[in-house]
């Protein structure tokens, strides 16, 4: 690949990045509860410090603000000091206090716009789950928002002591007569006890959402790797029975690799579910390697375990042709490895802004023999 092809190609990966990011829906969020049940601890824990601190907090109403970043596609309601019992939110209140009522005035008022962008997806109603107890005002409001038809969690939070918040989970189970996820959390770390709950609680939220909001949710929240890995899988396993029958384009030459269409594509979707912030030198990197890998494969030397012998006939194909069935099984080795490879970006153990093309190279033919047939 010429050097003007080269830069053409990084600046379409750069720009197919970019593009899938900004395409992305918009999930609303809405958070509700009762002042000091930890509400902004559970924002952090689930999308990251950065959200709220950085988030436009644009008031909605005076007692709801809508934290929202620039391509973030994850916008949150946020019920700030909001009290319930205050509001006398009881089933009279929700006909005779439309006008004095924050949470029902915002959801009326997305329900009759002719848009579904604003609607509200999903709604977390946080409840602390130590030493405390739900109130009459609050099990009529979240009927009021089941009859609504809105997707509702309940979140216990600070569950310091399990029996305890498992109790108030059985009290709420019988107050309130509908079927919805209660879940248990901790969203902080304390000296005896580690964060828990909180995947359970992402795993329920993106199940609730329309398929078309998934990927956005898992995109934004970071707290959970296993739910991005599992939809990276699916990136990988559709790449793969793309290129299966199709084979690859004829390959000039060793010195002269190409990557294909469709690994550049299952490439930029696997970073974008990872939230990988990039720009043209990370891309850069990440592509430069990968041709590396390539150069490597179809030369047929030996990478840590001899790639040429684990799929038959890449070390011939200097000429020639990559057939279907081993188009396909580099594709998903390929894809695999690029996915170890971001998990390992985003738990800190590799910097691609620092990581130069040869070393990267060399990471991911070490970790490709993982994914290859034995």
């Amino acid at each position: 690949m010429d050097q003007a092809n080269y830069k053409k190609y990084v600046e379409e990966t750069f720009n197919n990045v970019k593009k899938e990011n900004k395409e992305l829906k918009k999930v609303n969020l809405l958070i509700a509860g009762k002042s000091g049940v930890g509400k902004s601890t559970l924002i952090n824990t689930v999308f990251g410090e950065d959200l709220v601190k950085t988030g436009v907090g644009k008031p909605v109403t005076e007692d709801i603000h809508l934290i929202e970043q620039k391509n973030f596609p994850v916008r949150i309601y946020d019920t700030v000091g909001f009290e319930i019992s205050k509001m006398g939110f009881d089933i009279k209140s929700v006909v005779k206090s439309f006008k004095r009522n924050p949470i029902q005035q915002l959801i009326k008022k997305v329900q009759a716009t002719e848009t579904t962008d604003d609607d509200v997806h999903v709604v977390w109603y946080v409840i602390s789950g130590s030493g405390a107890r739900i109130e009459e005002a609050e099990i009529s409001f979240i009927k009021w928002l089941v009859d609504q038809k809105l997707p509702v969690i309940i979140v216990l939070t600070k569950c310091f002591d399990l029996k305890e918040a498992t109790l108030l989970k059985n009290e709420i189970e019988k107050l309130i007569d509908s079927s919805f996820d209660i879940i248990l959390v901790l969203a902080k770390q304390t000296e005896h006890q580690g964060i828990f709950g909180i995947e359970e609680l992402i795993d329920a939220t993106v199940e609730l959402l329309p398929e078309g909001l998934q990927a956005s949710f898992i995109h934004s929240q970071e707290a959970s790797i296993k739910v991005k890995h599992n939809e990276a899988v699916k990136v990988v396993t559709a790449t793969m029975a793309a290129n299966f029958g199709t084979g690859f384009a004829p390959i000039p030459g060793a010195d002269a690799p190409i990557m294909m269409t469709s690994q550049t594509a299952m490439m930029t979707k696997i970073t974008s579910i990872y939230g990988i912030e990039v720009d043209k030198q990370k891309i850069e990197t990440a592509l430069t390697s990968m041709l590396g890998v390539y150069a490597a494969m179809i030369s047929g030397k030996s990478l840590a375990g001899n790639i040429a012998k684990l799929v038959p006939g890449v070390g011939t194909l200097g000429g020639g042709l990559i057939s279907g069935g081993v188009g396909m099984v580099i594709t998903g080795a390929l894809g695999y490895a690029y996915i170890e490879l971001m998990e390992l970006v985003i738990k800190g153990q590799v910097d691609l802004s620092t990581m130069t093309p040869d070393a990267l190279t060399d990471l991911l033919l070490k970790l490709l023999p993982n994914y290859l047939p034995k």
